[in-house]
């Protein structure tokens, strides 16, 4: 019987208690690695993001504040192509209109406060210097009261007004408006406000409608062309002449005397009217008051409405001297600033004026162009370029010492600005004087 021998166990059958390299897991502090790896990673794509979003809004903030101020300029060149009545072969241009209004503040444009409350001059186009707590001297009811610049402030910002006509006309086309005054000594129309006209024809006229009395003033080579806005009141027949009468809120309780004694605060100093030049002149009826198609536009700055200053466009009806609309039409605006082109047909533009020395200097039938700059700013800040310069030196980057430097106020400096310019051609200036 052969010997018992012991087998070894097979080496394969034995099971393994140890694990290749490639079936290990991740330690602790390996796992702890890689988050933080991932950690960084999103957070520095969350960054870049974050960066390119603002990078983003930054651009089509600036994009669309021009687009909104060239919009803006295409509105202010639109209403000044009809600046000024547009009196056809009617009449010649007026050197301004004077207008009184119980229910306005009063004042010449430019220059509040040289003529009397109740009276204000118009022009085609004109400049009123803003300012917080500024009434707009030719605007009834509520009125227009600005807001901006702040009481204070350096800075500038104008009210540009225009007059203008929503039609290529406002007469209607089946009668001739213009009637021509008569003389007659029965009449005395500077005391009374009864004007004497032809029994034949009778004038076209319409009670209730509004009017232009056009007279004229001083003698050459001085002699100026005056429009004075009546009210149609009353018609009649007496003496010879049919008559027509104003008064009431749109007429002085003076009549044609309180007119008189306003020449002076509209440049025309030591002139006055006489019942003789009222009964040389014109009245042009301008229709109805509640349809008419003659509008002041006030173009302004408002500083509270909205919560950047907002560049603004308000509509007044010219012949009842309410506002009818207002509309925001381009957002950031910190500044907008007007200057006059002045010179003759022949020479062109010899200079540029504020409109208050368009006024000192007895210039304004003499205005061929208007400059209109328009300064706006981003509505989102950018933290990373602040301003450097303490103030924006608008009268060297455009060339034109009348315009004012506009300082930025402390929240302004993470702002961006941009500037633009217009130069536009008044129209009446184009036409025969």
């Amino acid at each position: 019987m052969a010997p018992f021998r012991a087998v070894p166990p097979s080496r394969a059958g034995r099971p393994s208690t140890s694990k290749s390299g490639c079936e290990g897991g991740f330690t602790l502090i390996e796992l702890l690695v890689a988050l933080v790896i991932g950690l960084v990673l999103v957070g520095a794509i969350l960054t870049l993001q974050i960066k390119l979003t603002q990078q983003n809004v930054r651009s089509t903030d600036i994009s669309l504040r021009d687009t909104e101020v060239r919009a803006a300029m295409d509105t202010i060149a639109r209403d000044l192509t009809s600046g000024g009545f547009l009196f056809g072969g009617n009449n010649q241009n007026c050197y301004t209109i004077l207008n009184y209004d119980t229910g306005v503040p009063g004042g010449a444009p430019g220059a509040t406060g040289n003529l009397g409350a109740g009276y204000f001059a118009s022009f085609p186009v004109s400049v009123v210097p803003g300012g917080a707590g500024v009434a707009l001297p030719f605007v009834a009811g509520s009125g227009i009261s600005l807001n901006y610049p702040a009481a204070g402030s350096s800075n500038r910002s104008d009210v540009l007004v225009i007059q203008s006509t929503n039609d290529g006309t406002q007469f209607n086309s089946t009668s001739n408006p213009v009637s021509p005054t008569m003389i007659n000594s029965s009449y005395t129309p500077l005391s009374s406000g009864t004007l004497p006209f032809s029994t034949n024809p009778v004038p076209p006229v319409t009670v209730g409608d509004m009017a232009l009395l056009q007279i004229t003033v001083g003698a050459p080579p001085t002699q100026q062309l005056l429009c004075l806005r009546v009210p149609i009141s009353a018609t009649g027949t007496a003496s010879g002449s049919s008559s027509i009468s104003s008064s009431g809120s749109f007429m002085p309780s003076s009549y044609y005397t309180g007119y008189s004694g306003q020449l002076g605060g509209i440049g025309l100093t030591g002139q006055s009217i006489s019942n003789a030049q009222l009964q040389n002149g014109k009245l042009i009826d301008l229709g109805s008051t509640s349809k008419t198609n003659q509008f002041t536009y006030a173009y302004f700055v408002d500083g509270s409405t909205y919560a950047f200053p907002t560049l603004v466009r308000a509509k007044i009806n010219t012949s009842t001297d309410l506002e009818v609309g207002r509309q925001a039409i381009a957002a950031g605006v910190v500044s907008l600033q007007v200057l006059f082109g002045v010179g003759t047909p022949s020479t062109g533009v010899t200079s540029y004026m504020t409109w208050a020395n368009v006024l000192s200097n007895n210039q304004s039938q003499n205005v061929q162009t208007v400059k209109v700059l328009v300064l706006t700013r981003s509505i989102y800040s950018d933290q990373k370029d602040p301003m450097k310069q303490a103030a924006i030196d608008l009268p060297d980057q455009f060339g034109q010492a009348a315009y004012t430097k506009y300082t930025p106020s402390a929240a302004e400096t993470l702002q961006h600005f941009s500037a633009q310019e217009v130069e536009l051609t008044v129209r009446s200036a184009v036409w025969s004087k």
